[in-house]
């Protein structure tokens, strides 16, 4: 006969039913994330690598030095490696196929001829060739960022669509829950109750590290590019908005490469780790700090002093120079400090950080230049 066990029985069966609901909601939640934070990631790459390269193509122009030639060529060969990541894995939605295959953008025809033409200049190493590169990157740019902004979108929607499941999910707990208090007893509403408390607990703390996948960088744990695009573009605002300034420290690990090829790449990764928390323990918490992308690392410093930035940047300079890298032993930095001034965007004030940095490097390394 149906009596008040068969309905605790049906309530619980309920209660557990939601309960996985839940659970595999939230860790697809995750997963779409994951996803999403991955290609965001490459993408906002590709961006940077189609600017840095010009940059490092002519300071290799300039100086015929092996090494920058070989830089160039590794930020082609991951430049090209992504671009395919990309091609043959995230293209499949409307807005990201529309963008990369169809009129006008075209986005993985030009990102090809942009990569023929970085070929060209290895090459032929001739001006020209040059110019056709840096020509190009600058068309090229607003359709990555056309790509990164569609991912973004894609991530936004899939968020919104597992949320709004999320809410079933609530929904249907809540009528169980009334059921529950019409058929069983005090003691039994208790736990469902705390039932509850645990499933709302899962799914803030899965919501918690949603966010903070989104804008964190796994190797290092600072911020990842995409924060520091959204923090230098809100400083930059400000900036405008209130009449003041800010200062911009791009520091790059001398030599990086020679770490990964005589310790390894995991001797690398530690590398990378140290300096991470060397720069966490030193840059006050007003200020911003991230990784830039590869072994270069970025501050947004409120301060506008001139002087008191170099102080600042000297000091973190002496701190890494100072530290000894287990098996390692000396590993050094150089910095490329500039300053926010009237008119300037993020192109502008980061091509001004990433010259001083360039002139660092040509000045010996382990040392902090500043242009104004």
């Amino acid at each position: 006969m149906f009596n008040l066990k068969h309905i605790y029985f049906i309530v619980f069966a309920s209660l557990a039913g939601w309960a996985v609901f839940a659970y595999f909601t939230t860790t697809q939640i995750i997963k779409s994330q994951q996803k999403f934070a991955n290609i965001i990631n490459i993408t906002g790459k590709q961006r940077m690598l189609s600017q840095k390269i010009p940059l490092i193509a002519t300071r290799y122009y300039d100086s015929r030095d092996k090494d920058v030639k070989n830089h160039l060529i590794e930020l082609y060969e991951v430049m090209k490696l992504d671009h395919r990541h990309i091609i043959s894995m995230y293209t499949h939605s409307a807005a990201t196929n529309t963008i990369y295959y169809k009129k006008p953008k075209q986005l993985k025809a030009r990102v090809e001829h942009y990569l023929k033409l970085v070929e060209e200049f290895v090459k032929d190493e001739e001006l020209s060739s040059l110019y056709k590169l840096d020509s190009y990157s600058f068309t090229l740019l607003p359709i990555l960022n056309d790509a990164v902004n569609a991912f973004e979108n894609e991530s936004e929607l899939k968020t919104k669509h597992l949320l709004a499941r999320e809410l079933f999910i609530l929904v249907g707990t809540l009528l169980t829950l009334i059921l529950e208090s019409i058929f069983i007893v005090i003691p039994a509403i208790k736990r469902a109750s705390i039932h509850e408390e645990k499933l709302n607990s899962l799914v803030k703390e899965r919501t918690l590290e949603l966010e903070k996948i989104s804008v964190t960088d796994k190797l290092t744990n600072l911020y990842n590019r995409r924060k520091i695009d959204e923090t230098l573009a809100y400083e930059i605002e400000r900036a405008q908005r209130n009449n003041s300034s800010f200062s911009l420290i791009i520091l790059d690990i001398d030599k990086f490469k020679d770490v990964n090829d005589t310790y390894g790449h995991k001797a690398g990764d530690y590398v990378l780790q140290e300096i991470a928390t060397l720069l966490t323990l030193n840059v006050r918490k007003i200020d911003m700090l991230g990784r830039w992308g590869g072994e270069e690392f970025l501050i947004i410093d409120s301060e506008s002093h001139d002087e008191k930035v170099i102080v600042f940047a000297e000091k973190i300079r002496k701190v890494i120079d100072e530290h000894v890298f287990d098996k390692v032993g000396k590993i050094t930095c150089s910095f490329g400090v500039t300053h926010y001034r009237e008119g300037d965007t993020d192109s502008s004030i980061l091509m001004r950080a990433d010259k001083a940095l360039y002139a660092a490097k040509e000045s010996g390394r382990n040392c902090v230049k500043e242009i104004l």
